[in-house]
């Protein structure tokens, strides 16, 4: 991967009103041919983020850089190399899935054969005369995502592509994200609530809550981050007196047990042996990271 980010924002910052702060300094940093997971909550600033970036809302502080270019300077240049999903497909229902696609063809300059082509990368080349209005929410979502190919972008952007899909819907776009990122070479930068979900597909996360950013960095250094949370479930015969004797591994009582702190296997026997060598009878000992779907929860109202 190159060295300078595809995408670079250096203190984003966003107001809708005078007290309503949207983004507060955000700094995003998306690599070329990575698939960029930007996670929150709904009404965290992602779609308003994504907006930005797109030229679709005017930027009010920070900086935009995309392709090594300031946004505002070369927006037309910039946005040429672009397709993006945003909110609710524009689509023709009344209309076949290359009749929806002949109607953008002309504004994005592709040819006759660029339809036959994105309508095979999504799936959708053998749906004939059916209307799109007839079509499953995830065929209408490829169909959307066609629209977006037409110009044979470099860079992909999609708003929470995946709201509404029943489980099927959600694998095949799963499967067509990577396949896009991997045959076609394409970046793609992917919003969504769901961290169970996007951990399947993306490279690197990105998590914001309340318009400012938590975490960012690979997936691999997101779950770097989750281990840093694993804690080790206890029942014992008394939970106070091992509470007292774990003092160092920053205990915890609840109505299930004691919980504490831990780095390694090597950890969980040091306290098996303590507490059994004070005469502390253990009935469970369970260690468990913390989850991503808790890590998310965790990050994301650390601040509220």
């Amino acid at each position: 991967m190159d060295q300078q980010p595809l995408i670079r924002t250096t203190g984003l910052s966003y107001r809708y009103s005078r007290d309503v702060q949207t983004l507060s300094g955000i700094n995003l940093h998306v690599e070329r041919g990575s698939i960029y997971g930007f996670l929150g909550p709904n009404g965290s600033g992602k779609t308003t983020t994504l907006s930005l970036l797109l030229g679709l809302l005017n930027n009010q502080a920070g900086d935009i850089e995309i392709f090594g270019q300031h946004l505002h300077r070369n927006r037309e240049a910039i946005l040429g190399r672009i397709g993006s999903l945003i909110e609710t497909p524009s689509l023709y229902g009344h209309l076949t899935a290359r009749e929806n696609l002949e109607v953008y063809r002309s504004t994005y300059g592709a040819s006759k054969a660029r339809i036959d082509e994105v309508l095979d990368i999504v799936g959708l080349g053998d749906t004939g005369r059916k209307v799109a209005k007839k079509f499953s929410l995830g065929m209408k979502q490829r169909l959307a995502i066609a629209l977006a190919l037409l110009p044979a972008p470099e860079l992909l952007i999609l708003d929470e592509p995946s709201n509404g899909l029943d489980p099927a819907g959600i694998i095949e776009l799963r499967a067509l994200v990577k396949k896009l990122n991997r045959e076609h070479g394409m970046t793609i930068l992917i919003s969504s609530h769901l961290l169970g979900e996007i951990e399947k597909m993306v490279s690197h996360v990105g998590i914001i809550y309340k318009g400012k950013m938590q975490f960012q960095g690979t997936l691999a250094g997101l779950h770097g981050f989750q281990r840093q949370g694993a804690r080790l479930h206890l029942r014992t015969s008394d939970n106070e007196a091992a509470r007292l004797l774990l003092g160092e591994y920053a205990p915890r009582v609840g109505a299930d047990g004691l919980h504490v702190a831990f780095e390694n296997n090597a950890q969980v026997a040091a306290i098996n042996r303590r507490l059994t060598g004070q005469g502390i009878d253990v009935f469970l000992l369970h260690p468990k990271e913390s989850d991503l779907e808790q890590l998310f929860i965790d990050l994301t109202t650390a601040h509220a």
